[in-house]
């Protein structure tokens, strides 16, 4: 596997890999449909093609529909509900008398609002449903379109927090899967909810205080994905892989990837943002005895259990003498034959599969 870098792009705010639609802030703000160029009053800060339509948000939360370069509609206070559902958004307003948000979902099909009235939780939508949270409370609840409540579940019921002085929270919606919905939380506890009675499965925790409440395993995994093919979690962690079976909540595979491919990944001091792209784990790396930032950018074959591709974007006196250099918010993207990347000054790289 080699992949050659093709192209450079400076100042871009956000962008999406499967269509290379991205947005411009300088030196003027705006949206590249195929290189066409469209300016805008306020630079969209995320870009997520759904099907065939293109969704952008801004800073002010102005959602904006777009098919084939043409825009079709905008909403004001409004965000997606999930990167795979291009039916609803949901929208919110700033109630001024208590200074609480409050949120709706909109139906784009017939343009209608779902609730009667907007109501004092976040929204989670998957396959159509309904998750409604807040992360203060620490409360997850199924409510239907009457916004009744199915079931409820609160972080609290999962036990005293490890730390005496920071209490658990809400952490990541991971998505449904085997009829369960999975989450991490604020402090690393990964638990599943059955989504028909919310009964949960503590499924892991990195805190050896939490052996008395019964989780299945007592560790952490790092970064954490739902693969679509077979539903399973799939984990990269500081040097472990981890595959969990979303069905029986047991281990299915792990191994050391350091130990797999001592060559390869074990040249590696730290991997950083790993994220799973088909069979692949991509990521952002620094290696041994090396300093002034991540310079590296590879792809992990989970399957063979080696390293199959690696590139130094930023060699060290280059990130010495720019201060440019990788940051973890900014993963390796892959899409068909190529790659995206962004560096820290907001340049973004495409490179091209060679063979």
């Amino acid at each position: 596997m080699k992949f050659r870098k093709i192209k450079e792009i400076q100042k871009v705010k956000a962008f999406d890999p499967k269509t290379e639609v991205y947005s411009v802030d300088e030196p003027t703000k705006g949206i590249l449909f195929n290189e066409v160029f469209i300016p805008l009053e306020k630079v969209p800060l995320d870009i997520i093609a759904i099907g065939q339509k293109i969704f952008t948000v801004d800073g002010a939360r102005c959602l904006k529909i777009w098919q084939d370069g043409i825009l079709l509609k905008t909403i004001e206070k409004a965000d997606l509900l999930s990167p795979s559902n291009d039916k609803w958004v949901w929208k919110y307003y700033l109630d001024k008398k208590d200074y609480k948000n409050y949120f709706n979902i909109l139906d784009l099909e017939i343009n209608q609002l779902i609730f009667k009235e907007y109501i004092p939780y976040k929204l989670y939508v998957e396959k159509n449903i309904i998750i409604a949270y807040d992360i203060f409370e620490g409360e997850i609840k199924r409510i239907n379109t009457d916004t009744e409540t199915l079931w409820q579940f609160t972080i609290a019921s999962l036990g005293d927090s490890p730390y005496p002085d920071e209490e658990d929270k809400i952490g990541k919606f991971l998505g449904i899967t085997n009829n369960y919905l999975w989450i991490v939380t604020n402090l690393g506890r990964l638990i599943a909810l059955d989504i028909q009675t919310g009964e949960v499965q503590k499924v892991a925790s990195p805190h050896t205080t939490d052996e008395k409440y019964n989780y299945h395993l007592n560790k952490a995994f790092g970064h954490i994905y739902i693969k679509e093919e077979d539903g399973n979690l799939y984990c990269m962690s500081y040097n472990m892989v981890t595959i969990i079976d979303t069905q029986t909540f047991a281990i299915k595979e792990e191994y050391n990837f350091r130990e797999e491919d001592p060559e390869g990944m074990g040249q590696y001091e730290s991997v950083y943002t790993p994220l799973l792209q088909g069979d692949y784990f991509t990521f952002l790396g620094s290696k041994h005895k090396e300093y002034g930032g991540i310079g590296w950018i590879g792809i992990f074959d989970y399957k063979a259990r080696k390293l199959v591709w690696e590139y130094e974007l930023f060699p060290f006196e280059e990130r010495k003498a720019t201060r440019n250099r990788l940051v973890a918010p900014q993963p390796l993207y892959m899409s068909g034959n190529k790659l995206y990347i962004k560096d820290i000054k907001d340049n973004l790289y495409i490179f091209e599969r060679e063979e």
